[in-house]
């Protein structure tokens, strides 16, 4: 009787791992495919590891907003509002990106491909921004790290209104999930940065 229990015990301790590892397996695949951490993509959760044109354009958008998100000093240096930039388009982007992945066979090819520079453009925007977290020691180096930034992310949102502009005329199928606007780009870094600061 007791080994009978102990068996019983040991069968429903190993099942209950199993489900709790499941679930926590599931939830961590959905946080891997976020682009922006805590915010729901409405791209398919197969697309976490898939091979696929617009997978890998998935997952380079939440790479972008990590990279951007998982450096502080973008934050000391007072670039939050340029961060917040980056997550608006690379959520809006993802948006398009999912529907044009939708699209039939003997179209969708090309319409995903119309998003490789997009994305290309804001990977551009991250790399501006952490590279002057490299280059505050000089006030006019970073000031222009900055703006290079600020007007990559201009010209991503600026193209985007035009586009949407376009699919909405044509015919209204465009989702209105995302704002179509964005803070405006801080003239420059945060007044308490210290000139002559170094992070190496």
């Amino acid at each position: 009787m007791i080994v009978s229990f102990i068996l019983l015990a040991t069968v429903i301790g190993i099942v209950g791992f199993g489900v709790a590892l499941s679930v926590r397996g599931k939830r961590d695949f959905a946080k891997q495919n976020e682009v922006v951490p805590g915010k729901k993509s409405p791209a398919p959760a197969s697309w976490a590891g898939a091979h696929s044109p617009e997978a890998k354009l998935h997952r380079r958008l939440g790479d972008a907003v990590r990279a951007a998100n998982g450096n502080p000093e973008l934050i000391e240096l007072g670039l939050a509002i340029q961060t917040k930039q980056i997550e608006a388009e690379a959520l809006a982007i993802d948006e398009r990106l999912v529907a044009a992945a939708g699209l039939p066979t003997s179209h969708r090819a090309g319409a995903v491909a119309e998003f490789i520079p997009q994305v290309a453009a804001l990977e551009d925007a991250v790399a501006a921004l952490i590279k002057s977290t490299t280059v505050n020691d000089s006030k006019r180096l970073l000031e222009q790290a900055v703006s290079d930034a600020d007007i990559k992310l201009q010209a991503l949102a600026e193209a985007r209104a035009e586009i949407e502009a376009v699919d909405r005329s044509a015919n209204g199928t465009l989702a209105e999930a995302v704002p179509e606007t964005i803070p405006e780009p801080s003239p420059e870094p945060s007044p308490d940065v210290e000139q002559g600061k170094a992070t190496g």
